[in-house]
């Protein structure tokens, strides 16, 4: 995706963010337009394909969506302007500002071998105390770590791996 790409998604993220009033009916779009980007996935090449008219995609959105009227004015006017392929990325972006305005921070976690529900629950209070607010972690097991673990949260790296700690000594025998 080019960076015009990017911009336009976050665009249309912000507007249809930015329609909620509060951050219950804010939590509650985002959930109805991932619902509706999850029914639709199975028909992305129908709803990306240039030879299928707009009226018969708007079609296919008003059966798939009658319970979701707002997610389907939304993606009916992402048909109209032939912007239906940022889909995905408008997703992530108003899951982004859903977060934002709730105050969560999301990290990933990789551990050598899956953590503990206490060792999450520290790491998630550590993660709150060094960052403030609350934060959310998905946790990945990757085996090459050997031990300890990798976060990567707000775009910072924090390598307490046991393979980053062999790679350090390694570095340090061979000057």
């Amino acid at each position: 995706m080019n960076s015009s790409d990017r911009i336009l998604a976050q665009r249309y993220a912000q507007a249809y963010d930015g329609l909620a009033q509060s951050a219950a009916q804010a939590t509650e779009r985002a959930a109805e337009l991932q619902a509706a980007a999850q029914a639709l996935a199975t028909a992305d090449a129908f709803m990306q394909n240039p030879n299928v008219s707009i009226a018969q995609k708007q079609g296919l959105l008003k059966d798939a969506l009658a319970q979701a009227p707002a997610a389907r004015a939304f993606l009916e006017t992402l048909v109209q302007c032939k912007r239906y392929a940022l889909l995905p990325e408008i997703v992530r972006h108003v899951n982004a500002l859903l977060d934002a305005r709730l105050g969560i921070t999301r990290a990933d976690v990789y551990s050598a071998g899956e953590l503990t529900d206490a060792l999450k629950s520290r790491t998630e209070a550590a993660l709150s105390s060094r960052y403030g607010g609350k934060v959310v972690a998905q946790y990945h097991t990757d085996p090459s770590l050997i031990g300890g673990v990798k976060i990567l949260c707000k775009g910072e790296l924090i390598d307490g791996s046991i393979k980053r700690q062999f790679e350090k000594m390694q570095e340090q025998l061979t000057k």
